[in-house]
C-alpha cells in the first residue's frame, strides 16, 4: 500500500501560504511500482512521499508532473520575496525622510519666539539665516521654512542638478520650496561632480555666512552629497582641477572618507571653514549622515566640524592609491605649502598644535547635531522584517570596502546559514559547513559568524525564513565603459558568486534574494536605485545569451540588468529626498 506523509513547510511565513495548493498537486500525486522506491518532495509548502507502492503511472510522468509543480512554486516564492524586500526596503527609506527627522530636533515655543534645539535654547526675532548642501537639504529646508518662515532673514541651498524637477515629478512636491520663500535654490554638481553653478552656489552660501553679525543665527542644513555641491577651492586651485582630483581619486578606488580628507585640505568652507567665517554668530547644523559611523567631520567635508587631518594625510592617500603622479599639480603644491608653514615634523608630538581644549573652543558658539543616519534605516528595516514573520538580524551599518567584494561576500554568507539551518546538513556534510565558515572568516569576525548561525537556528526551530540587513557605502573600481552604480555591480556580483559556489541541493532547497539599493533613489549616473537578484538570476542572463562576467568586468551592470527578465530586476524608487548611504537585504527561504 502506498502512503502520504505530509510535512508543512514552517520555513515561510505563514500567512503567505497559497490556500489549495497542497490539495491541487496532490490530486496529480500517482503511484509508484512496488519494484521501486523512490521519494519526490515539493520542497517549501508540502513533501510527499512514496513508498512500497503497486504501478499505476511511470516515473517519467511524475517527474514532469512534479518539475512543473516545483517551478510554480518556485516563481511564486520568488515574486513573494521580491515584494517582501521591496518593502522592507521602502519602510527603512521612509525612516529617514527629511521632515520626520527635522521635527524630532526643532521644537518652538507657542510664542514663536524660542527655538529648543536638543535642549539648547535659541531667541528669535528676524535673525535666522539659512544654508544649506546636499542631496536632501530641498526637504530639509522646506521643513524649517514651513516651522520659522517668519524669522527667516535670508537662505540659500546648494542641490544636485534637476533635483526640484525629479522631486516633483516622483510627488514629492511637499519638499519643495513655495515660490515666495526667502530662501534661494541653486542647482548643479551634476553627475556628482563640482562645476560652475555648484560653485556659485558655493560663493553665494560663503557670502552669507560672512554677512552673519553676532545677533543672527546661522542655520546650516547638511546632508549626503554635499561635498561636490560646496565647492570652493583654495587658490591656486582651480575648480577644473578639484573638479578632475575628485574624478581622479574616485576611479581609482578611494573611499568616501578618503574624498573628504583631500577636500578639507583643499577647499575653503570644508574642514571647519564655514563655522570659522560664521563667527561670531550663533551657528545650529543639522545634519543627515551619510558616512560610516557619523564621523561629523567627514559628512560633507565638516564644514562646521574641526578638522583632525593634516596635509600629509592626503599625500599618504594619493600613494596608497598609485595617483599622486596623476593629481594636478596645484593640489600638490598646496599640500606642500600648508605642510611647511604648519611645520609638520615626522613626530607630530614635536608640532606646537592646538590642544584639543583650544579646538572645542574655536567652535564653541557651534551645536552640530545628527538627525538621520543608516542607523535608523538599517533598524527599521529590521522590525519591518520581523512584522513579515522573518527571523531578522542586524549583520552591520557599518559596510565598506569594494562592492564586487562585498556582494561576493553575502553569497557566501547565504551558503553558510542555509547549511546551518539543519534542513540539509546530512545531505550535504559538515566538510563543506566548515568550508563555508573558513571562507567567510576573512570578511567577518568569528563572533558574527556565530550570530548568523544562531539566527538560522532559530529560524529552523521555529518555523520561520531568515532576513539579514545591512547598511553601509561601497566603491567601483572602474576599469570598464560601461554604465552602473555600485549597489548594481554588488548585486550582480553577489548572483555570480551564487551561481558558482551553492551545491545543488542547496538550490532545489532554498531561495536566496538579495537586495542592494540607495536610500537617495539613485544608484550612480542610472535611473534606478539599484537591484535585487537571485540564484537563478546568472543562469537567466545565460538563456537569454548574456555573458554576466563581461558586463561586470565592464562596469556595465545597469545594462545587464535592464536586458534581462525585461529590467524586473532593477529597483526604480525614483529620487527619494533623503541619502544615508545604501541598504542591503538578503531573504534565505526554504521551498
Amino acid at each position: 500500500m502506498w502512503r502520504p506523509v505530509f510535512r508543512c513547510c514552517s520555513h515561510f511565513p505563514s500567512r503567505l501560504t497559497p490556500s489549495g495548493l497542497q490539495h491541487s498537486l496532490l490530486n496529480r500525486v500517482s503511484y509508484l511500482t512496488t519494484s521501486r522506491s523512490k521519494e519526490y518532495a515539493l520542497k517549501g509548502f508540502f513533501a510527499v512521499k512514496i513508498r512500497n507502492s503497486r504501478q499505476f503511472t511511470t516515473d517519467k510522468n511524475l517527474d514532469m508532473e512534479f518539475k512543473e509543480s516545483s517551478s510554480n512554486l518556485l516563481s511564486e516564492v520568488t515574486d513573494l520575496q521580491r515584494t517582501h524586500i521591496r518593502e522592507i526596503f521602502e519602510s527603512s527609506v521612509d525612516a529617514v525622510m527629511p521632515r520626520k527627522m527635522m521635527e524630532r530636533v526643532l521644537e518652538l515655543s507657542k510664542d514663536g519666539e524660542t527655538l529648543t534645539v536638543e535642549g539648547r535654547e535659541y531667541r528669535l526675532h528676524k535673525n535666522l539665516n539659512v544654508v544649506g548642501f546636499g542631496k536632501a537639504v530641498m526637504g530639509m529646508a522646506r521643513c524649517v521654512d514651513d516651522l520659522l518662515r517668519p524669522h527667516i532673514i535670508k537662505g540659500a541651498i546648494s542641490v544636485p542638478f534637476g533635483c526640484r524637477e525629479l522631486l516633483s515629478s516622483a510627488g514629492k512636491s511637499d519638499q519643495l520650496l513655495e515660490p515666495d520663500s526667502k530662501i534661494t535654490v541653486y542647482e548643479g554638481a551634476k553627475n556628482n561632480l563640482p562645476d560652475k553653478e555648484a560653485h556659485q552656489a558655493a560663493m553665494a552660501i560663503w557670502d552669507l555666512v560672512k554677512d552673519s553679525t553676532k545677533n543672527d543665527i546661522l542655520l546650516v542644513l547638511v546632508s549626503g552629497g554635499g561635498s561636490a555641491l560646496l565647492p570652493l577651492p583654495q587658490p591656486p586651485i582651480t575648480l577644473e582641477e578639484s573638479a578632475e582630483l575628485t574624478n581622479i581619486l574616485s576611479t581609482h578606488g578611494a573611499t568616501i572618507n578618503d574624498l573628504n580628507i583631500v577636500r578639507k585640505q583643499t577647499e575653503v568652507l570644508k574642514g571647519g571653514g564655514l563655522a570659522r567665517d560664521a563667527k561670531p554668530c550663533e551657528v545650529i547644523c543639522l545634519i543627515l549622515s551619510d558616512v560610516i559611523g557619523d564621523k561629523m567631520d567627514i559628512i560633507s567635508s565638516g564644514p562646521t566640524v574641526h578638522d583632525p587631518s593634516s596635509p600629509h594625510i592626503c599625500l599618504d592617500i594619493f600613494r596608497r592609491l598609485g595617483v599622486d603622479q596623476l593629481i594636478p599639480k596645484s593640489v600638490t603644491h598646496t599640500l606642500m605649502k600648508k605642510m611647511s608653514e604648519e611645520r609638520y615634523k615626522k613626530n607630530p608630538s614635536d608640532i606646537g598644535t592646538p590642544t584639543m581644549e583650544a579646538n572645542l573652543q574655536e567652535y564653541a558658539h557651534v551645536q552640530n547635531i545628527i538627525v538621520g543616519s543608516n542607523v535608523i534605516a538599517t533598524e527599521t528595516a529590521h522590525r519591518t522584517a520581523i512584522r513579515q514573520g522573518y527571523v531578522s538580524t542586524i549583520l552591520s551599518s557599518q559596510l565598506d570596502g569594494e562592492a564586487r567584494s562585498v556582494g561576493a561576500m553575502f553569497a557566501k554568507l547565504a551558503k553558510y546559514m542555509t547549511l546551518c539551518f539543519g534542513y540539509l546538513r546530512s545531505d550535504v556534510g559538515s566538510e563543506e559547513l566548515t568550508k563555508a565558515e573558513l571562507e567567510l572568516c576573512t570578511h567577518l569576525p568569528k563572533k558574527v559568524l556565530k550570530q548568523m548561525a544562531a539566527v538560522s537556528d532559530e529560524a529552523h526551530n521555529v518555523g520561520k525564513s531568515v532576513c539579514i540587513v545591512a547598511g553601509g557605502e561601497t566603491v567601483v573600481n572602474v576599469t570598464g565603459k560601461g554604465k552602473g552604480g555600485r549597489n548594481q555591480e554588488m548585486a550582480v556580483a553577489c548572483a555570480m558568486e551564487l551561481n558558482k559556489i551553492m551545491p545543488a541541493k542547496l538550490v532545489e532547497a532554498y531561495q536566496v534574494t538579495f537586495l542592494s539599493c540607495g536610500t537617495d533613489g539613485q544608484d550612480g549616473p542610472t535611473t534606478a536605485a539599484g537591484a535585487t537578484v537571485d540564484i537563478q538570476f546568472v543562469q537567466q542572463c545565460q538563456e537569454s545569451g548574456y555573458n554576466v562576467k563581461k558586463y561586470l568586468d565592464d562596469n556595465n551592470t545597469f545594462s545587464l540588468l535592464e536586458a534581462v527578465n525585461s529590467g524586473k530586476n532593477l529597483l526604480n524608487t525614483g529620487i527619494t529626498g533623503t541619502n544615508v548611504m545604501d541598504i542591503q537585504l538578503l531573504l534565505i527561504n526554504a521551498i
